[in-house]
């Protein structure tokens, strides 16, 4: 077909002005990308030098945003961290000395942007001396002290005034930490707290009678976390044990044990404790304040609870045993003590998890971790590799449980524990579900429809077809399965895959509806679309002549828009 000639020379001149427009912007997309590279050349900074910023593995000082203060530099880290030293904003090409009393620790030097130290424990915390000189001249010098932050240390759990007449002993309960740890009492109950001289250590005393006939528990918390040391209560009403009534006991060698067995009754005499089948005398081990024993027992009563206190201050592998607790009516219980350095780390977590889009925001990741001594750190890593602290059970002397409860994204989340300088990595894949989009095209060349969507596998899909008249396709009844259309997408195809492309087509002629619909179905759910069939008018033949005017006065309406 001819275009006439007003048409064809608006056409070139149309096409002449986009020729002379994509040159133009092609000239300054060059020079924008070489201004772009000019200025990447001169800004960026060496690819080696890390990045000054805080995160869950390095802690940041900039020295320069404190060069007009004279008072010392007073930074917290937190154990197994890295410390960046960044020299940014110092002038020149500054050499960079931190020393620790007299000798040098770290030195920065030929232009390097920072220092950074290795893992920092405990022991690095304290006074440094930060000196920076610039063409052998002093540029300044000034104090960093560092505190290296620590989770609390398991509380030492004892007795204490055991030497006052008619009067119950105090619970002691003692532990360190940075920042200094608060301790509390379960129960809600106010102990009385004491500030150590050390400035990480914690003292709380309560009287004992406040727990005269239950469990205690208490409670070390710092920024860092929360460890917790228990009372072994046992009730000698029965000889059956009951559930919070533990039947072993694993300490490490230092941590204290304390012990007790009651029984609810008017009695002349106090249980009895042993030891592997030889009786402790209540007498020639009785708790002294004058000296610290190595394993102590002290009867008391309250009321009408008679009791006796086995207490050992610091634990030994001596001490490993089976320990029993008699009443006068032959009523006893047992608990064995396993006292080992030996580190154990174990975590049990899913390969897998599948939640839709609507739970993602409120669900967590859980894994269950079985570990000796203590377990030191627990971070959970997102697939866009940010960290952040496991969350804890709180008011429990071992996690059984560490989660994760920020919202999901599909991917792979890493868990990384570490116990006794023992670490271990668990992976768990996440998918999150959300409502499958389905993209219908229709192909004139071979008279298909086409289907594209991408869902969690496995999955089953099936095309339907409404032949009702009357737009009476409201009801499943009215649907019927298009034959040999369904097919079952399994994991076998691709393994593992949480958003598999999908494709399916069926020819025009089996959708002999006005309506036909696509459904899916995953392990999270099922959805189903409803498209209708628009076929275009091959012929007027055997039309009304008012269907064939309107179409008449369709196309010249458009030849004459086309003309203009």
């Amino acid at each position: 077909m001819k275009f006439p000639y007003r048409w064809r020379c608006c056409s070139n001149k149309f096409s002449f002005q986009n020729t002379r427009m994509k040159t133009w912007r092609q000239r300054n997309m060059i020079a924008a990308v070489l201004l772009l590279c000019v200025v990447g050349a001169l800004c960026s900074d060496d690819m080696g030098t890390p990045v000054c910023g805080s995160s869950y593995e390095a802690a940041c000082l900039t020295p320069a945003d404190y060069l007009n203060r004279s008072a010392p530099i007073n930074k917290e880290v937190a154990v197994g961290k890295k410390l960046i030293i960044s020299l940014e904003g110092l002038s020149g090409s500054p050499v960079c000395h931190l020393i620790r009393g007299e000798d040098r620790v770290m030195t920065a030097r030929n232009g390097s942007q920072s220092m950074v130290t290795s893992p920092l424990s405990e022991t690095d915390s304290g006074e440094y001396t930060l000196t920076c000189d610039s063409n052998n001249a002093a540029m300044f010098s000034t104090t960093v002290i560092l505190h290296v932050m620590k989770r609390p240390t398991k509380p030492q759990l004892m007795l204490d005034g055991v030497d006052v007449p008619d009067a119950s002993p105090l619970f002691k309960c003692v532990s360190e930490g940075f920042p200094k740890p608060t301790i509390q009492w379960s129960g809600n109950k106010d102990g009385e707290q004491s500030l150590k001289e050390s400035d990480r250590k914690t003292e709380s005393k309560i009287l004992s009678s406040e727990y005269y006939n239950t469990g205690m528990m208490c409670c070390a918390t710092n920024a860092e976390g929360q460890e917790c040391s228990q009372l072994y209560d046992y009730d000698l009403q029965s000889s059956v044990m009951n559930k919070d009534e533990a039947s072993t006991v694993t300490l490490s060698k230092g941590q204290s044990l304390l012990l007790r067995c009651r029984v609810n009754r008017y009695s002349l005499k106090s249980p009895v404790w042993e030891k592997g089948g030889t009786q402790l005398n209540a007498r020639t081990l009785s708790c002294k304040p004058e000296k610290e024993e190595e394993m102590c027992i002290k009867n008391d009563s309250h009321y009408v609870v008679r009791m006796a206190y086995l207490s050992i201050r610091s634990v030994r592998e001596e001490h490993s045993g089976t320990y029993t607790c008699t009443s006068t009516d032959k009523n006893s219980k047992s608990v064995d003590v396993h006292v080992s350095d030996e580190v154990s780390l174990s975590a049990q977590l899913d390969e897998t998890k599948i939640i839709s889009a609507q739970e993602a925001s409120s669900t967590c990741l859980q894994a269950t971790v079985s570990y000796h001594p203590v377990l030191q750190h627990c971070s959970w890593e997102t697939p866009d590799k940010k960290r952040t602290k496991c969350v804890r059970d709180t008011w429990v002397t071992q996690h059984r449980t560490v989660k994760l409860c920020d919202p999901l994204i599909s991917g792979d989340y890493k868990l990384h524990l570490e116990a006794g300088g023992q670490k271990e990595t668990k992976t768990i894949s996440v998918c999150v579900v959300d409502e499958p989009k389905f993209n219908f095209l229709f192909n004139k060349d071979d008279g298909t429809i086409n289907l594209e969507t991408a869902s969690l596998v496995p999955a089953n899909y099936t095309w339907m077809v409404c032949l009702e008249l009357n737009d009476s396709c409201e009801t499943d009844s009215s649907w019927d399965e298009v034959p040999n259309a369904s097919k079952t997408v399994s994991e076998t195809d691709s393994n593992f895959s949480c958003n598999k492309p999908i494709k399916s087509s069926v020819s025009e002629d089996v959708v002999k509806g006005d309506q036909f619909r696509f459904c899916l179905t995953n392990s999270v759910g099922s959805w189903c679309k409803t498209h209708f069939m628009i076929i275009p008018p091959q012929s007027s033949i055997g039309k009304p002549p008012e269907y064939n005017s309107f179409l008449l006065k369709v196309c010249s309406l458009l030849l004459l828009l086309a003309w203009l």
